[in-house]
C-alpha cells in the first residue's frame, strides 16, 4: 500500500463489490497478523550505545512528537459489511490507511529524561515502538499511572529541593546580618580607639608643656629668689652695722664720755722739727673718717721749756678748731620706741574696710545709699526710730573686741534680726534693702554663711512663702509687689554655696530648709528664673545618703521619688507661666501663656544636669532606677528633640545638647542596672519600644552623616550601637541596617 499516492487503486469501485465478503474478511486478517509479526520484530531491544540513539541531528529538526497514548483514540471495531448504515468498506480501507496526516518519525526510539545527579535511573529506558496504526490503537487504550506517579516524585524531590534552598537563604542573610554587625561593630571600636589615642596624645603633649612651662617658671623663681637672698644678706648686712653703731652710741652716752680724763705723756719723737710725727697725715683730712678726725688734737705742737708763739703775732687769723665735747654733744640720743606698737600699727585691719564697705552699699549702684534708704523706714510700733539710726547705734559695740569676722558675722545678724521684727508685723517694704545688703556682705566673705544660716533660712522661707504659695495656687498675694522672691531664692543659695565646703555644714543647712517651700517652687508658675534657682539649690543638697529638705510625713526614699516625678515632668511637657491682666473687662485677672522656647531650653539642660549629679549618689542612683515614669520619659525628651533636629527649626544647639546629656543618663540607667524592666518602663508612653529602638538607630546611623546631627557629641553614636545591641536580634539589625542604608 505504501507505493499508493494520495490513496490512488488501480481497482474501481464496481470490482471491489463484486469481490465475495469472506475474501475481504480474510485480507483484513492476514493483514493484520502480518503487523504484528512486524511490531514483534521492532520491540526488539537494538544495541544501545553511550551516546545515544544513532540518528542526525537534521532528523531531529524535522521530527515531530505525538503522544499518541493522549491523542489516538481507541481502535475501531470491524462491524460486518451488510449492517446498515454503515460506509462503504473502501472509505473505511482508506481510513485505516491514513488516521493521521500528522507526519512521524519511524523506527525511532524515544529519548530517554535527562539523568538526574545522585539518584540512580530507576527506570530504563523505553525500547522504540513503531508508530502504525495498529500500535497507537494499543497505545491509547493503556493505561497512565504511571506517568502520575513519576510526575508526582518529582514534585516531591522539587518541593524538597525548595525548602533546602530557602534554608540556605536564610541561613546566608543570617550569617551576613551578624557579620555586618560586628563589622560595625569593630569599626565603631576602631574609630573609638582612634579619638582616645588622640585625645591622650593632646593630653600628654598639654601635660608635657604644662611641665615644662612649669620647669622654666621654677627656674626663674630659683633665680630671683637666689638674687632676693643677696640683696636681704645686704640689707641685713646694712642694717646690723646701723643697729651696731646705734648701740655703741647709746654705750658711750651711758659711760659718759664727756667726762675730764687724764692726758697721756707724749712720748719723745726722733724728728725735732717743732711737730709732732702723729699730727702728719698722708692723705687730706677731707678723706678721713669724721671719728678719726674728730680725735685730732687740736693746737699746734709745743716742746717743754720753749718759749710758745703768741697768737696775736701770728699774721695769719686763728683756726677753727674743733673740740671733743662739741663733737660728742652733736650726736643725737636714739628714741627708743615699743616694737609691740609698730607691728600693730603695720597690720590693716579687715573690719574697717567691710563697715565701710556696707555703709557706701546702693541697691541699683546708682541711686541713693543702702543707709540713706533705711533712714526711710521704721517700725510700725516705733515710727521716731528709723532703721538708719538702729544700725548707727549698734555699729559701735560690734565685734570691736572680737575678730574680723566676727564683727561680720555680727552685722549680718543684726540686719537678719531687723528683717525679722519686720516680717513680724507684716511690713515688707524695706525687706528688699536687708536682702540686698545680706546678699552683698556674702559675696564679700562667703565663709559666713554657717553662722547665719540658723536665723537668716526661717525668715527667708517666711518671706518667699507670701509670694510663692500665692504663684502656686494661680493667684496674686498683697506683697509681691515689695517682695522679691528671686532675691530671696538667690541669697538663699549664695548661703548653700559658703556651706558646701564642710559636710555637715550643708546637712544643717537642708534641716532647716522646708519640704512644701520646694514643691511650691518647683511649679511652672513661679516662672523660669525662679524655678530654676530651685533646680540649682536642690543641685546643693546631693549627698551619699540622702537628697533635699528633712522629710516631715515620709521617708527620704519617698520624697526623692517625688521631686523625681516633679521634676522629670518639664522634661515631656510645656511649661505656663501665670499673667495678671489688668483692664476694664477683667480686672486682676489671671491667665496662662506658654514658656519661651529658649525658657524651655534652659529648664530641661538644667533638669538633666541635676540628674546627672544625681548619678554620683548611690541613693539617688537606687531613687532613679526604680522610679517607673523616669526612663520613660527620658526616652520621649530624645525622640522628641531628635524630630526638632530633623526638622531643622531654630534653637538646634540647645536640642543637640540636650540629646546628649539625656542619652548620657539613659545610657548610664541602662547599663548600670542589668535587671532592668525595660519593657515595663517604656510601657508608660504610647509607642515606647518602638520610640526606643526608632532612636537608638537614628543616634547610631548619625555617625555616616553628620549634617543635622552636627550638635550631638561624636560618642553618642558609639553607645547608641551597645544599647541597640542589647535590644534587637540579628535578624532585627539586619533589617533596620537595611532601611537606614537604603534611606
Amino acid at each position: 500500500m505504501a507505493g499508493f499516492d494520495d490513496g490512488d487503486s488501480f481497482f474501481g469501485d464496481d470490482d471491489l463489490d463484486a469481490l465475495p465478503q469472506d475474501a475481504l474478511q480474510e485480507l483484513e486478517n492476514n493483514a493484520i497478523q502480518f503487523t504484528q509479526a512486524q511490531t514483534q520484530a521492532r520491540l526488539e531491544p537494538p544495541p544501545s550505545s553511550d551516546y545515544g540513539d544513532d540518528f542526525d541531528d537534521e532528523d531531529l529538526d524535522d521530527a515531530v512528537v505525538i503522544d499518541q497514548s493522549r491523542t489516538i483514540p481507541s481502535a475501531p471495531s470491524y462491524p460486518n459489511r451488510n449492517v446498515s448504515g454503515q460506509p462503504p468498506l473502501r472509505d473505511q480501507y482508506r481510513h485505516q490507511q491514513h488516521p493521521n496526516p500528522s507526519p512521524i518519525l519511524p523506527n525511532r526510539q524515544r529519548p530517554n529524561p535527562p539523568p538526574k545527579f545522585n539518584q540512580p535511573n530507576r527506570y530504563p529506558p523505553r525500547p522504540a515502538v513503531p508508530q502504525d496504526d495498529s500500535l497507537r490503537v494499543e497505545q491509547g487504550s493503556a493505561p497512565s499511572t504511571q506517568p502520575d506517579l513519576e510526575v508526582q516524585r518529582l514534585q516531591s524531590i522539587i518541593e524538597e529541593l525548595t525548602k533546602e534552598r530557602n534554608f540556605l537563604i536564610n541561613d546566608v542573610n543570617a550569617k551576613a546580618g551578624e557579620i555586618s554587625i560586628v563589622r560595625s561593630k569593630y569599626e565603631t571600636t576602631v574609630k573609638q580607639y582612634e579619638r582616645e589615642m588622640a585625645t591622650q596624645r593632646k593630653l600628654d603633649e598639654d601635660k608635657l608643656a604644662k611641665q615644662q612651662k612649669a620647669l622654666e617658671a621654677a627656674r626663674i623663681a630659683e633665680k630671683n629668689a637666689a638674687t632676693e637672698r643677696d640683696f636681704i644678706r645686704r640689707d641685713l648686712a646694712e642694717e646690723s652695722e646701723r643697729v651696731r653703731k646705734l648701740n655703741k652710741a647709746r654705750e658711750a652716752e651711758k659711760k659718759g664720755l664727756d667726762q675730764v680724763t687724764t692726758p697721756k705723756k707724749k712720748k719723745a719723737l726722733p724728728h725735732r722739727d717743732g711737730f709732732d710725727d702723729d699730727e702728719i697725715e698722708i692723705v687730706s683730712p677731707s678723706k678721713i673718717s669724721p671719728s678719726k678726725f674728730q680725735k685730732r688734737l687740736a693746737g699746734s705742737p709745743s716742746k717743754p721749756g720753749k718759749r710758745k708763739r703768741k697768737t696775736a703775732e701770728s699774721p695769719a687769723s686763728a683756726l677753727q678748731v674743733i673740740h671733743s665735747e662739741e663733737s660728742s654733744e652733736s650726736v643725737p640720743a636714739a628714741p627708743i620706741l615699743d616694737e609691740a606698737l609698730i607691728a600693730r600699727l603695720g597690720i590693716q585691719d579687715d573690719r574697717f574696710d567691710f563697715l565701710g564697705m556696707m555703709l557706701d552699699h546702693r541697691v541699683d549702684g546708682n541711686g541713693l545709699r543702702t543707709f540713706e534708704e533705711l533712714g526711710k523706714h521704721a517700725y510700725s510700733s516705733a515710727p521716731n526710730e528709723s532703721f538708719q539710726a538702729i544700725i548707727l547705734g549698734k555699729i559701735p559695740s560690734l565685734g570691736f573686741k572680737k575678730s574680723s569676722k566676727d564683727l561680720e558675722v555680727d552685722f549680718c545678724e543684726l540686719l537678719i534680726t531687723i528683717w525679722a521684727n519686720c516680717a513680724k508685723e507684716d511690713h515688707y517694704a524695706p525687706v528688699y534693702l536687708f536682702i540686698d545688703m545680706l546678699t552683698f556682705a556674702l559675696e564679700l566673705n562667703t565663709p559666713i554663711a554657717p553662722h547665719i544660716i540658723d536665723s537668716l533660712l526661717p525668715v527667708a522661707q517666711l518671706t518667699a512663702d507670701q509670694v510663692a504659695i500665692k504663684r502656686f495656687q494661680k493667684s496674686r498675694g498683697p506683697h509681691e509687689k515689695y517682695i522679691n522672691v528671686t532675691a530671696c531664692m538667690s541669697l538663699l543659695y549664695l548661703a548653700a554655696q559658703g556651706c558646701m565646703s564642710d559636710q555637715e555644714h550643708i546637712k544643717r543647712f537642708w534641716k532647716l530648709m522646708r519640704w512644701d517651700l520646694v514643691l511650691f517652687m518647683l511649679s511652672t508658675n513661679q516662672g523660669p528664673t525662679d524655678l530654676n534657682l530651685m533646680l540649682d539649690l536642690l543641685s546643693t543638697s546631693i549627698t551619699m545618703e540622702t537628697f533635699g529638705a528633712l522629710p516631715t510625713e515620709m521617708t527620704y526614699a519617698e520624697q526623692t521619688n517625688h521631686i523625681l516625678d516633679k521634676t522629670g515632668f518639664h522634661l515631656v511637657e510645656t511649661p505656663v507661666t501665670l499673667l495678671l491682666v489688668n483692664n476694664r473687662e477683667s480686672a486682676n485677672k489671671m491667665i496662662s501663656e506658654n514658656w519661651e522656647e529658649k525658657d524651655i531650653f534652659r529648664l530641661r539642660i538644667r533638669t538633666l544636669q541635676l540628674m546627672i549629679a544625681m548619678t554620683r549618689s548611690p541613693f539617688c542612683c537606687g531613687i532613679m532606677e526604680s522610679n517607673h515614669l523616669l526612663i520613660g520619659r527620658l526616652v520621649s525628651l530624645v525622640s522628641d528633640e531628635l524630630d526638632i533636629l530633623y526638622d531643622f527649626k531654630p534653637g538646634r544647639q540647645d536640642s543637640a545638647r540636650i540629646i546628649t546629656l539625656g542619652f548620657r543618663l539613659l545610657y548610664f540607667l541602662v547599663t548600670k542596672y542589668e535587671n532592668l524592666d525595660m519593657q515595663k518602663k517604656l510601657s508608660v508612653i504610647p509607642g515606647g519600644t518602638q520610640k526606643y529602638i526608632l532612636c537608638l538607630s537614628r543616634l547610631h546611623f548619625s555617625e555616616d552623616d553628620l549634617v543635622l546631627e552636627s550638635g550631638i557629641e561624636p560618642d553618642i553614636a558609639g553607645l547608641a550601637f551597645e544599647l541597640l545591641g542589647l535590644r534587637v536580634t540579628p535578624e532585627e539589625g539586619d533589617a533596620i541596617h537595611d532601611a537606614f542604608s537604603s534611606a
